[in-house]
């Protein structure tokens, strides 16, 4: 380090005069610099998928890496779930290091590095050197009376030529009781932190994202040389020292470490296969403790390691590649050459068509890889990743190339609950390439329906990982063709992703937010992403859900498209028992009246049973709910946060929709469908209703005696029913239940399973729902090793309301047969 320790002192004596030594004063410096952001250079903001800045930051750069550490700003937070809202501790971030990668590499996957576990409100951020003279640095400080006699500052130091960050750190106590002090950084969003011979470093947590990051205590004048827990008495001080690096790996990163803290030497290894570097492999250096240290090859297949001198044991490992071990030596005074040769790799392409347009565009579908005759299934990568999850693999082309290891395989390709599925035998066979050609036919018309789903999520959430790429591949893949963006709490746009992407011709898209809290969460839209602001401008939370709905109606001058829904409500405490204590008090009324539509979705649309595993039905509460009075829509949502198990596809939502084109959809005409209750929830049947009079589900009709109902139900080739049952007021009449045991020649094993009139009798106000049902089916084609595939096959229609007696439709009360749901278990 070459801060001297007059520097040091004077830090740390006087914290709003900060004088440096001027023989730091060098020419040609212009790579380091410390800026504050502001509207007219908001480009130089960090980029990467956890990138989070915003106006109001500062910027540490040099010719190597580049760093945001947050501003003074207000509710200045990393997301939803760094010291969220949800802990009771409070959540601002202030001053804290948001982003830190490899300049130009635009791959930030730091959520928050707190030196000192920082939160809370800090008194000053302020650049002090602005780096023209070679240092760049920023001072945060928190005075003793804001933080109840804790005096705390932390000062971000970067250099010329420097690879790290430097953050020193000192404490001191002016209060009358002792302080507990915790020196060591609170890390966030960061796979698997590992301690080796004193340096912690940690992957980015999709690997394939390559990139690393590695921290450690280091030497510096005054500063105590460990981060370990501490009692400060009144009237003490004491200083830290800690060193942060970003590499394109961890062991890049390891390496930055590990030469600030002593001397290191370098290996050069290559990864070569047939003379040609493998980029897509990886090394894992076996470190003093059995410790494995990843390392990711750059595109040439090369990579660089700086560690002490010693013995080293390795592995080269690459999907569909025989694992290659070794060691390496190395000494103080020279440089060691490692060579890697490993096999060419197995594989298998796909090349997956649209059975009717021939594969003019992008066909985005999944495929999934299962192993046979006693080959396991493969492991392509970690559940966020939509380019191999466990054994899947999400694809926005249809064209495709999976490494994979050598064996027999049954590779199921789909896309969706309309098309059809296809399935081949694949042996793959030690360095060659297996292709598996087909087509996809969408076989269910979906006519003047679109395929929503308005309840998923990516990385800027805060509570996922989930790449925005993944997850929009994902939504592709199982040919979901609208969905608004939903982030936690944050105002976001999917759109330039689709683009970038080219799915543009195959899913729409328009901005809006989850918004989130301890209590009843909402989604809503559209609004207006604002990027420089804090959470993209979006609202804050409120503890009365009836607040939150009138705040996302009327937020950014609301107007008549804006769509509010409540997402999976506990229904006896929203409706019935708001303060939890099972005892009846209202809950929070009328809130019926501020929401356009509920998840209360679920398979129990036909169970009777007010409680399933200790768990509210809210599917049997719903229609309970609906018979008092209280008229609310469902909706059907995936509510995803991962790509494999939690990823979209499983439920979805059909909406009406003047357009087939998913570019052309309008999310206006959206709106007003979802907001009207023109919704059939469905995981795999594509059920459709229609009175003869015309009315959908959502509507209202005048009828004496009964009404004639045209159901149709439609299944692709890997989903069937078995019973179609309509609902009058929530029960089930005998004489409305149709099943494939009793009523064989009313179903079909053709893609329209079911498709007649029905007559419904009534002979009062009356709401009709229908559901079909494959109560002797699941979904394992279409979803595999997921919870997903264990669902039965279930669509349901919102009701259709039926004013007997042309006065108005009138509740009928009945509660089903169970004691209206409250806040907890009876």
């Amino acid at each position: 380090m070459t801060l001297c320790r007059r520097c040091w002192v004077v830090f740390f004596a006087a914290f709003t005069v900060f004088t440096l030594s001027t023989a730091f004063c060098r020419s040609g410096h212009a790579e380091v610099t410390a800026i504050e952001i502001g509207a007219h250079n908001r480009q130089l903001l960090p980029k990467g998928k956890e990138a989070d800045g915003i106006q109001g930051d500062f910027v540490l750069r040099n010719e190597h890496i580049e760093a945001l550490i947050g501003g003074n700003l207000p509710l200045r937070r990393a997301n939803m779930t760094t010291h969220s809202l949800y802990d009771g501790t409070g959540s601002i971030t202030p001053g804290c290091l948001y982003d830190l990668s490899v300049r130009g590499s635009n791959n930030d996957q730091l959520t928050l590095l707190a030196p000192g576990n920082l939160r809370g409100p800090v008194s000053t951020i302020a650049i002090r050197k602005d780096g023209s003279d070679g240092q760049a640095l920023l001072f945060v400080h928190r005075t003793a009376a804001r933080g109840d006699g804790r005096e705390v500052s932390h000062l971000y130091l970067l250099e010329k030529g420097w690879r790290h960050l430097l953050i020193l750190s000192l404490y001191e106590n002016k209060g009358e009781h002792d302080w507990e002090l915790s020196p060591k950084p609170f890390v966030k969003g960061l796979r698997s932190p590992t301690i080796a011979q004193g340096i912690t470093f940690a992957d980015a947590m999709n690997p394939t994202d390559h990139q690393g990051y590695a921290w450690a205590p280091t030497d510096y004048p005054d500063a105590t040389d460990s981060l370990d827990d501490t009692v400060l008495k009144p009237g003490e001080k004491r200083s830290f020292a800690l060193v942060v690096a970003p590499g394109h790996s961890p062991a890049e990163a390891y390496g930055v470490v590990a030469q600030q803290r002593g001397g290191v030497s370098t290996a050069n290894v290559r990864l070569r296969s047939g003379g040609v570097g493998v980029p897509t492999g990886k090394l894992l250096v076996r470190l003093p403790g059995d410790i494995d240290l990843p390392g990711y090859p750059n595109d040439a297949g090369d990579l660089q390691l700086l560690l002490p001198p010693g013995t080293y044991g390795y592995a080269a490992i690459d999907i569909g590649r025989p694992r290659v071990s070794g060691s390496f030596q190395l000494s103080s005074d020279n440089t060691t050459s490692v060579d890697v040769s490993m096999e060419s790799a197995s594989k298998i392409r796909l090349a997956i068509r649209d059975a009717d347009d021939h594969f003019s565009g992008p066909f985005p579908c999944k495929a999934q890889f299962i192993g046979i005759a006693g080959t396991p299934n493969p492991y392509f990568g970690v559940d966020i990743q939509a380019h191999g999850c466990r054994n899947q693999y999400h694809s926005e082309r249809g064209d495709f190339t999976v490494a994979i290891p050598p064996g027999k395989y049954l590779v199921t390709v789909t896309r969706g609950i309309e098309y059809t599925h296809l399935t081949a035998l694949a042996v793959v066979k030690p360095r060659e390439t297996t292709t598996v050609t087909g087509t996809l036919k969408r076989v269910v018309d979906t006519t003047g329906w679109v395929s929503t789903d308005f309840h998923n999520h990516s990385t800027p959430s805060g509570d996922n990982y989930c790449g925005t790429d993944d997850r929009v591949i994902n939504l592709a893949a199982e040919h979901i063709e609208f969905a608004p963006t939903t982030e936690h709490n944050r105002l976001y746009d999917w759109a330039p992703h689709i683009e970038k992407l080219g799915l543009s011709t195959e899913i729409s898209t328009v901005v809006g937010l989850e918004l989130t809290g301890p209590g009843a969460h909402f989604n809503s839209f559209p609004f207006e992403e604002r990027s420089w602001l804090q959470d993209g401008g979006a609202p804050t939370w409120q503890r009365d859900p009836r607040i939150n709905a009138i705040v996302l109606r009327d937020f950014q001058q609301g107007g008549a498209d804006r769509y509010v829904q409540i997402n999976h409500p506990n229904v006896g405490k929203y409706f019935r028992d708001r303060d939890g204590d099972g005892v009846s008090d209202g809950g929070y009324r009328d809130l019926e009246r501020f929401v356009d539509a509920a998840e209360v979705w679920s398979t129990e649309i036909l169970s009777t049973d007010a409680w399933i595993n200790r768990r509210p039905n809210r599917t049997f509460a719903w229609l309970q709910l609906l018979n008092q009075g209280r008229m609310m829509y469902c909706i059907a949502v995936s509510d995803a946060h991962r790509v494999f198990g939690n990823g979209v596809g499983g439920w979805r939502t059909y909406i009406p929709s003047s357009t087939d084109v998913p570019s052309q959809i309008d999310y206006k005409e959206m709106s007003r469908h979802a907001k009207a209750g023109r919704m059939v929830m469905t995981n795999g049947p594509f059920l459709t209703v229609r009175l003869t009079d015309g009315t959908l589900p959502g509507g209202h009709t005048i009828a004496s005696g009964s009404v004639q109902a045209h159901i149709s139900v439609q299944c692709t080739d890997w989903i069937d029913i078995d019973r179609v049952q309509i609902l009058v007021n929530g029960r089930q009449p005998s004489n409305l239940n149709f099943t494939r045991e009793y009523h064989p020649k009313m179903f079909s094993d053709s893609v329209v399973k079911f498709d007649h009139h029905i007559e419904v009798p009534f002979t009062v106000d009356s709401h009709i729902i229908v559901a079909a049902v494959g109560e002797e089916h699941n979904l394992k084609t279409g979803y595999g090793e997921s919870w997903q595939s264990e669902m039965h096959p279930v669509a349901f229609t919102n009701p259709i309301f039926i004013d007997f007696d042309g006065n108005g439709f009138r509740a009928n009360g009945d509660n089903i047969g169970q004691p209206l749901p409250l806040g907890k278990q009876p």
